[in-house]
């Protein structure tokens, strides 16, 4: 018998259950908001959409300006300085100036409100997710949020200013609100899914694989009558130009303020001559091996290394029911993540959060499962312990791995196997350096080499540091304390040009003194500090805070 769910037979769940999983969720986003360290490109998102309300579109351009506009938004109202009577032929070097020069008493409180957007729109997911369970039954209800709220991959990208989470949002937005209208079409709502589409498409560009989405979805709700097609057609055009107008809107301040002013819809197809310059020869780090090569089984590996084990086990156990005709998953549900899964198996292996708009599709497969598990318990409560415990698991895992949901693996990879199986988002994203910073305070360090592959000076939160020299690479040096990251390990070599000499040096096969966060380790070594004459080498990026520099960088 397969087991069917009748919504409308049942009261709607009151909002207050929302509101629990929802202070959940934000005891562990909000703190990291102030705590995380900036990560890949945030700060030039940022920094990039605080220039766009003054009409710069075209600031790395295959980025859209939707979410990184959102989230500077509040930074406009911090009277900040924005003019440096520099001229910068780079958009990284002008970012990297506004917030390390012009701003810099205001750096903290800039990222943590651009952040704290993001963080509205992991509350947003959320909530669409109860409002689409909440007619159901609470066994399926209580599933679908308990896997919201300790999902770790979601709490992790619902703390930084990056599109990833914002695009989930929409992304699942866009589905909920076409699925709608297939129960009861009309111009209105086809003008609604229009302009979600143009919303999520100028957030990032990977969202154009919701009209494949829509493809296959018209397919399965195929009619043969005539008007049936007609109406069919009237919606994708009615959607089309709702979708065209939105990505007008959003790029005509650049229309505005371009002395050409070019055509809005021009300027977003000119993010699609920049993809092939962004991702030429990039280097990915998967199983210990750093290569140029892409790998089909890349996103399904780290899908499977880093979800919590209680998602696994009720996801596959939603095939396995769903295979033997005990539950039914919509079509709806389950195509998004196979088109999403589909795309990137031969596509750039650079973290999980690329596929994040798989996540909210499989929590709702994973929750019928769930369901049915306390179904059985009419008759075995054993099955309703299990499901109980699966959640409390769940919890527990995720919940102890607070606060470094970035590096989150389960139980199926002990903790010093994680950097060979992963890097870059899915470890190490440069997240710790304000905590390393803190750790340098608590230990009084005051002698310390660094090796890192990073984006923020530890120099920014108050820890001074060196570069290594000749001699470090011989062995480590009295009275010095070495630092070394999980990123620097995986993809120094080919961004650090003193990496290799350092990987290959003594710091490899030495066991560290201790480990800091979830990705530092640091090598004390004993002794009185002598001098040192022997040239420095590269053993981090090149920080600059002095004007002139920056203008010559």
């Amino acid at each position: 018998m397969i087991f069917k769910t009748n919504p409308s037979s049942r009261q709607s769940a009151p909002l207050f259950w929302f509101l629990i999983f929802a202070a959940i969720f934000s005891l562990q986003v909000l703190p990291r908001l102030s705590q995380d360290s900036p990560v890949g490109d945030e700060n030039i998102d940022i920094v990039d959409g605080f220039y766009y309300w003054a009409g710069d579109v075209i600031s790395v351009p295959e980025h859209p300006p939707l979410a990184k506009g959102l989230q500077a938004l509040p930074s406009r109202f911090m009277g900040l300085q924005s003019k440096s009577g520099l001229d910068f032929s780079r958009y990284d070097v002008r970012d990297a100036y506004f917030l390390t020069v012009l701003n810099r008493a205001h750096f903290a409180d800039i990222l943590t409100s651009a952040r704290l957007i993001t963080y509205i729109f992991g509350l947003g997911l959320g909530l669409l997710l109860f409002g689409w369970a909440r007619k159901e039954s609470p066994s399926f209800l209580l599933t679908v949020m308990f896997l919201w709220a300790f999902e770790p991959a979601l709490l992790a990208f619902s703390g930084f200013a990056l599109a990833d989470l914002p695009l989930t949002f929409f992304f699942f937005a866009v589905v909920l609100a076409y699925q709608k209208s297939t129960q009861k079409s009309s111009m209105k709502q086809a003008v609604i899914i229009g302009l979600l589409l143009g919303m999520a498409v100028t957030v990032k560009l990977t969202a154009l694989l919701l009209v494949p989405v829509f493809l296959i979805l018209e397919f399965f709700n195929r009619t043969k009558t005539k008007a049936a097609i007609e109406s069919v057609v009237q919606r994708w055009l009615w959607g089309g130009a709702a979708a065209l107008v939105w990505v007008c809107l959003v790029y005509l301040p650049g229309t505005l303020f371009i002395p050409d002013h070019p055509w809005p819809l021009g300027l977003f197809l000119n993010a699609f001559k920049r993809i092939p310059l962004v991702f030429a020869a990039p280097s990915f780090y998967f199983r210990g091996i750093l290569s140029h090569q892409t790998h089909w089984d890349y996103y399904p590996t780290a899908f499977l290394l880093k979800s919590p084990l209680t998602f696994l086990i009720l996801l596959s156990l939603g095939f396995v029911l769903v295979f033997l005709g005990k539950i039914k998953w919509p079509v709806w549900q389950s195509v998004p993540p196979l088109v999403f899964f589909a795309a990137f198996l031969f596509n750039h292996d650079m973290g999980l959060r690329l596929i994040l708009p798989v996540y909210p599709f499989c929590i709702l497969m994973a929750g019928r499962a769930g369901e049915w598990m306390v179904l059985q318990a009419k008759s075995s409560r054993v099955m309703s312990l299990v499901w109980g415990g699966l959640l409390l698991f769940q919890a527990l895992s995720v919940g102890l791995h607070y606060p470094y949901q970035v590096g989150y693996f389960n139980e199926m990879v002990p903790p010093d196997h994680r950097v060979y199986w992963l890097g870059d988002s899915n470890l190490d994203f440069g997240q710790d350096t304000q905590r390393l910073a803190q750790a340098a305070k608590d230990h009084d360090w005051d002698h310390v080499k660094l090796a890192d592959f990073g984006g923020t000076d530890p120099k920014l939160y108050g820890m001074s540091w060196s570069y290594w020299t000749q001699k470090d690479l011989q062995g480590p040096q009295p009275g010095w304390v070495y630092l070394i990251n999980d990123e620097m390990i995986q993809l120094g070599p080919a961004f650090c040009p003193a990496a290799p000499e350092i990987l290959k040096s003594w710091i490899t096969q030495a066991k560290p003194t201790g480990q800091i966060a979830d990705t530092w380790y640091y090598f004390e070594v004993p002794g009185k500090v002598q001098r040192d004459s022997s040239p420095k080498i590269l053993s981090a990026p090149v920080f600059v805070d002095d004007p002139k520099a920056f203008q010559e960088k």
